[in-house]
């Protein structure tokens, strides 16, 4: 149990604890559901999920560059 709480603790770190990062995720996230919202192709979706998850591992390598 306390493997799942330091996990927690983690990965709510690393998304409020750097507020640009968090910034981007919700431009990205807002910017997604603007254009699926009035485009709606299904490739689309999978170009916005590919840009949160580069996002997160931008943002995992950056706060493991902070930290080492």
């Amino acid at each position: 149990m306390t493997f799942v709480k330091a996990a927690l603790a983690e990965v709510i770190g690393l998304f409020v604890g750097d507020w640009t990062q968090t910034l981007v995720s919700i431009v990205i996230l807002c910017a997604g559901w603007f254009v699926l919202g009035r485009i709606h192709q299904s490739g689309l979706a999978f170009i916005v999920a590919l840009a949160l998850a580069t996002q997160l591992v931008f943002a995992t390598r950056l706060e493991a560059r902070r930290r080492a």
